[in-house]
């Protein structure tokens, strides 16, 4: 028979509790899709069709005939609101947001049916490092200063980074100022800022928004899907398994840094320095998640690469106009090829007990004290809090127990909106070439105040290590030696190796 004419006495309806009181959402009439309505949608429906709500539980809810109501129920319920019969173990999830962009969760912060947590970081429509409130006061507009003055400071590389094929009297004298002033500061501190790099500011953000995720935000499986055997040149390394203060022959804890290698791929090379790239596992980490980190990474890898190559002439330009006497040795930075064995490392510093007051290595350094193996370093930071990076003052200090540094400040990003500033410092490898003349100076990573719930805690850092064609050949001017680029590399590795070894065996 027809059901037109039933009326049940008493309904009860399962509804979504996650749904706000005030939203009338009717799931579509549809077998194949399932997202429940909400209880407004269900007391509009019952009203007009003369029920009225008279209980809830976290997923139902109960309707009786108005007329029952009145003759039976309106003393016991005198309110049938939403509001006051809804139970109050709400299963709502509100979302506010703070002056600085961020979005924050309340509420319920799981999926229910997929028993899955709704994490905070995975809904910010911002960067972190590009979040501010756009209307600061002073304060905002001193750090804005500071930037600018760190930019404005910085050494133009545009001259042969951008206008490298232009001839022209103006750009040789560009070049020729450009070039003297990158070797005075490199003699002077073993550090410098440039910029005028030619890598867009955009391509920055990506690959630094890519290293913060892979190494502080994806799970510690996404990176153990890609260690190798030989993780000092590709892949993974995990946090405390690598220890600087050997390469200057001192012993000490390692580092607390995580890091991650990418560097050229050579089929015809038998050379240790080519050899495949790990890459983190999409079936891990997911297709569009691997996809992103995977193209922002070789991208910057490429034009860095080809950035470093220009500051290197600009470097050998210098030399060459004030001592001639290096001509010879450092010809061989003149003749880069796409056999070179530059590798670029992710670096992930975060909240750990260095940064925690009465902790046994409270205030320690996070990296020890080193120089760098190779002939020039290219360095890009976000703006972390936890970390910083120091040089010592004096640049022929040779001692890693001084206490005279100097942090190396860079302004913080977006750096879609402006400039990059990089930081270069001499590597081992060029201060030899050199005679010691440009300085490998010592340099270090500190921790810094934070806490540890700190949204910007976390700092990521892209350091390029340029190296040489393997069989690139050598002379040393102090000692007059020949030797390859692989021999001299290997030889400087083994002296720290075998500081390692020493110490693992007392």
């Amino acid at each position: 028979g027809s059901t037109d004419s039933y009326q049940p006495k008493v309904i009860c309806v399962e509804f979504n509790p996650t749904m706000p009181t005030d939203l009338v959402y009717v799931q579509p009439r549809s077998d194949s899709i399932r997202h429940g309505s909400s209880l407004s949608a269900f007391v509009e429906l019952a009203t007009a069709s003369g029920y009225i709500l008279v209980e809830t539980t976290l997923f139902n809810a109960f309707f009786v005939q108005f007329e029952l109501y009145e003759q039976f129920l309106k003393d016991e319920v005198p309110d049938t609101s939403i509001e006051a019969l809804q139970s109050p173990l709400s299963m709502g999830t509100q979302l506010y947001q703070l002056y600085d962009g961020t979005l924050k969760l309340w509420g319920c912060k799981r999926m229910l049916w997929h028993r899955m947590p709704i994490e905070e970081k995975k809904i910010q429509m911002i960067p972190q490092n590009q979040r501010q409130f756009p209307f600061s006061p002073s304060n905002g507009e001193d750090k804005n200063e500071d930037a600018n003055t760190i930019r404005e400071d910085a050494i133009d590389m545009s001259p042969y980074c951008k206008n490298c094929s232009d001839d022209s009297e103006d750009n040789i004298n560009s070049k020729l100022h450009c070039a003297a002033e990158l070797n005075s500061m490199l003699e002077k501190d073993g550090f410098a800022l440039v910029r005028g790099t030619g890598i867009s500011g955009n391509l920055c953000d990506n690959a630094l928004r890519a290293t913060k995720t892979f190494l502080h935000e994806a799970d510690e499986s996404v990176r153990r899907s890609c260690l190798t055997k030989d993780r000092a040149r590709r892949g993974y390394s995990p946090m405390a398994t690598e220890n600087f203060a050997s390469l200057l022959g001192e012993e000490g804890p390692n580092d607390l840094v995580k890091k991650f290698r990418v560097g050229p791929e050579s089929e015809s090379s038998s050379s240790s320095l080519h050899q495949p790239n790990a890459w983190p596992s999409s079936e891990v980490w997911g297709d569009e998640e691997a996809a992103f980190f995977i193209s922002s990474i070789e991208e910057y890898f490429e034009q860095t690469r080809l950035a470093a190559d220009y500051i290197l002439t600009a470097i050998c330009d210098g030399i060459n106009a004030n001592n001639s006497d290096h001509a010879q040795s450092i010809n061989v930075l003149s003749n880069q090829s796409n056999n070179h064995t530059s590798i670029l490392t992710l670096l992930g510093y975060q909240y750990g007990s260095r940064h925690k007051k009465g902790s046994k290595g409270y205030m320690r350094p996070l990296v020890a004290a080193h120089t760098d193996v190779g002939v020039i370093t290219v360095l890009l930071y976000d703006s972390g809090k936890c970390a910083t990076l120091q040089r010592v003052a004096d640049a022929c200090t040779a001692d890693p127990t001084t206490e005279e540094w100097v942090n190396i400040n860079l302004p913080a990003g977006p750096y879609y909106i402006d400039e990059p500033v990089f930081v270069v410092n001499v590597g081992d490898c060029l201060s030899e070439l050199t005679g010691g003349s440009l300085r490998s100076t010592l340099h270090r990573v500190m921790p810094q105040p934070c806490k540890k719930d700190d949204n910007d805690a976390a700092r990521s850092c892209l350091a390029l290590f340029v190296g040489l064609e393997p069989s690139a050949s050598l002379t040393l001017p102090h000692s007059g030696e020949n030797m390859t680029y692989e021999e001299w590399r290997r030889g400087r590795i083994a002296r720290a190796t075998a500081v390692l070894r020493n110490s693992a065996s007392k």
